[in-house]
């Protein structure tokens, strides 16, 4: 790879944004409501999410159930159900290293913002979506805000609070179906009861539902040691989880419940939210793009399914893992480090545009020379056909692929309307190295 300097100036506080001709664009950020069953795969992707909440316009952190966890009844009893207080006692975490964590973005929200986003969902039995509670009621009011922007609804259990808020929606408030159908952005975690079969799916058509599957997010869940190439193991084992995460990161990162050697435990609920952290893959345009959450492929007109498949690489999350494991150290350093000390994602600037259109055969230049680094350090650039996003299915050749201006010929047996998808990472020099890529599609014309 070859490597030049760049340096941001100080006053661009937004990180990692792939900029299209020059312009500067900062989109909004994404509202996201996180349902939760309380797993410890999910307590451990809760101090993981923490550390991104500047990301995103955080709405609703909603205890729910699922087929594996539930409080219980009168008549049932409870199923490897916790206390409904771990998500509080993160937040106590939290608030012991934001003040540290402002030093680095001062879009973190305060901690007693984000424990007036703590809710009481469907949590008495599997499936429980029979009558409305504090934490659905919360998403009923967020999906009926006077706001068309996405509304990521996020299941990392089941997603029957999340259905019945729905259903609340459906009783209560018919004139607004077709807006919160608009709106709404359904993230699963698998099926984990059956309520989007048995009452979302048949009842609210058009609502778009990503669903991961056990291919997919299973690559950083319980099993991981059998499904992860070695190469990628080394960002989970017991030394790098040790050294970057679980010791001398603040409280929070000390809360992470690590396997009892040291390495990573399980977080096959984080998929749903990588998807939305603004690396510059542009996953949110498109399932089919792929992201650090995985890449999904159209199951129906309104559901998507991962694309993974069971023994097949690159795989659509652990293609990035290396990235998304060291952006994570680097925001536990955030948790204890000045914003001298610690590292910030390089802001990745591209031309001439990253939608193009051109001709079978001809020579496209790309350009990422305007990247920069707001700690001054020294940039990478690796250019890869990102064949598996495209539609077109034969191989790219890029030329210079290891500099800051590639050039590329549109292949002479793509058919008119296809598409050629080049991702280009940038990658800066400090501890960890930390990656921000841009995606550029180009359309063939002839």
């Amino acid at each position: 790879m070859s490597t030049c300097r760049h340096v941001l100036p100080a006053l661009t506080l937004t990180l990692g944004v792939a900029i299209s001709g020059y312009s500067e664009v900062t989109p909004a950020k994404p509202r996201v409501i996180a349902t939760t069953d309380g797993e410890v795969d999910d307590r451990c992707s809760m101090v993981r999410f923490l550390l991104y909440t500047n990301e995103w316009d955080v709405r609703g952190l909603v205890y729910s159930s699922s087929k594996h966890h539930w409080k219980g009844d009168a008549d049932h009893p409870e199923k490897h159900w916790e206390p409904v207080s771990w998500l509080e006692r993160q937040l106590d975490a939290y608030e012991e290293v934001y003040e540290n964590l402002k030093q680095h973005d001062p879009d973190y929200p305060a901690p007693e913002y984000l424990r007036a986003q703590v809710f009481v969902g469907n949590i008495a039995l599997e499936g429980d979506m029979d009558a409305p509670t504090p934490g659905s009621d919360r998403i009923v009011e967020v999906l009926l805000e006077d706001d068309n922007s996405p509304v990521w609804l996020q299941a990392w259990g089941g997603p029957n609070t999340i259905a019945r808020a729905l259903k609340t929606i459906q009783e209560e408030h018919p004139e607004r179906i077709k807006d919160v159908t608009t709106k709404t952005r359904l993230y699963l975690i698998s099926l984990q009861d059956s309520t989007y079969k048995n009452y979302i799916e048949p009842e609210w058509p058009g609502l778009q539902t990503l669903q991961s599957g056990s291919v997919s997010y299973g690559a950083i869940a319980y099993r991981w040691p059998e499904v992860q190439p070695g190469e990628v193991q080394r960002f989970f084992d017991s030394a790098w989880m040790t050294d970057h995460i679980l010791e001398g990161h603040g409280p929070l990162c000390a809360m992470y419940e690590a396997n009892r050697d040291g390495s990573f435990r399980s977080e096959g609920d984080s998929p749903a939210f990588l998807h939305l952290i603004p690396a510059g893959l542009r996953s949110t345009e498109n399932p089919a793009f792929g992201g650090w959450g995985g890449r999904f492929a159209p199951y129906t007109s309104d559901r998507w399914k991962s694309a993974d498949k069971a023994g097949a690489f690159p795989h659509s999350i652990l293609r990035w893992a290396e990235h998304f494991q060291n952006d994570w150290a680097a925001r536990a350093d955030w948790c204890v480090k000045t914003y001298a000390e610690a590292n910030h994602a390089p802001v990745v600037r591209i031309s001439p545009g990253s939608d193009l259109s051109a001709a079978s055969g001809k020579r496209i230049a790309l350009s990422a020379a305007d990247s920069s680094d707001p700690d001054g350090d020294r940039l990478r650039f690796k250019w890869l056909h990102h064949a598996q996003a495209g539609t077109y299915d034969g191989r790219v050749r890029i030329d210079n692929a290891e500099t800051p201006t590639p050039s590329f010929v549109v292949p002479k047996d793509a058919d008119q309307g296809d598409t050629v998808h080049v991702v280009c990472a940038v990658t800066d020099d400090g501890t960890p190295p930390l990656t921000r890529y841009a995606r550029f599609i180009i359309t063939v014309s002839n």
